[in-house]
């Protein structure tokens, strides 16, 4: 067959993506842990119950199933909604939609939160990622990546502790300080930072003692996402995000899905639709 007129090629490229997928360009990564009863929590939010309704066949030979759940907001990969911390800020059902697709960003610590474990993303790791990759995009969720997410079914681990006394809880987090570049960034480069998020229980490190990392985020409108899962899949630019919370009115935070659509750079449409070249 023929290789098709150069004029021509756009509308064929736009029929193959059509006839054999979504996308032929890119992935879908989730970045979610699921809801269980042994879902990471903060220790004074309820766990989360699934309770039986209805499982099996019926009279009238129907399948019918069916449950109750209970659970706290801030269970498993959740949204903290800026009034978690912050009287006067957004919760979940007002946080605008747009701030909900968003580019992605990575920022790894791993390196200095495996030599200690309150490590903080700090103000010159946010300068030196900007010099090596240039501003952050506007309307963007930026991520913190510090490996503690393969802890994440080890609560001991994940928290730095057998128990549940937060004064001996252990784990990377956000500094202040950066936290302060990042509410102000718009302000000196036009770009707004609407979410950030980590692979830890919480944006603040674990012995932080007043959480002012959360507070700085809260008053700016800025959303936080704790308990990513799969970020080592995430690259460090070029994705988009996705957040799916519950939308409770008035939520303080919320269980969410968090989809990442990741550029593939592969020759998918030569190597998934073959028969129609």
């Amino acid at each position: 067959m023929a290789l098709c007129p150069i004029t021509k090629m756009p509308l064929l490229l736009f029929t193959f993506s059509v006839l054999c997928g979504r996308s032929l360009s890119e992935k879908l990564v989730d970045l979610s842990h699921d809801l269980a009863a042994d879902s990471i929590r903060w220790p004074t939010s309820r766990s989360f119950e699934h309770i039986e309704i209805s499982k099996g066949y019926q009279p009238n030979g129907n399948w019918y199933e069916a449950y109750d759940v209970s659970f706290g907001e801030h269970i498993s990969t959740h949204i903290d909604a800026p009034s978690h911390y912050h009287y006067a800020a957004r919760t979940v059902d007002q946080i605008p939609v747009q701030d909900l697709v968003a580019p992605a960003v990575v920022i790894d610590i791993q390196a200095k939160a495996a030599s200690e474990p309150n490590a903080a993303l700090s103000t010159d790791d946010l300068l030196e990622w900007m010099e090596e990759h240039g501003p952050i995009p506007d309307g963007a969720v930026l991520f913190v990546r510090t490996g503690w997410g393969h802890r994440y079914h080890n609560k001991s681990l994940y928290f730095g502790t057998g128990t549940d006394d937060p004064t001996k809880f252990a784990f990377p987090g956000i500094s202040e300080g950066a936290a302060q570049l990042l509410t102000g960034y718009a302000d000196v480069s036009g770009h707004r930072i609407v979410g950030v998020a980590i692979d830890t229980a919480s944006l603040d490190p674990g012995n932080a003692t007043n959480l002012k990392t959360h507070q700085e985020l809260a008053k700016h409108n800025i959303y936080g996402i704790e308990n990513v899962a799969n970020l080592e899949q995430l690259p460090v630019t070029g994705a988009e995000v996705t957040v799916l919370p519950l939308k409770i009115r008035g939520g303080s935070g919320a269980p969410c899905r968090v989809l990442a659509r990741i550029p593939d750079t592969s020759d998918a449409l030569l190597t998934t639709c073959p028969s129609l070249l």
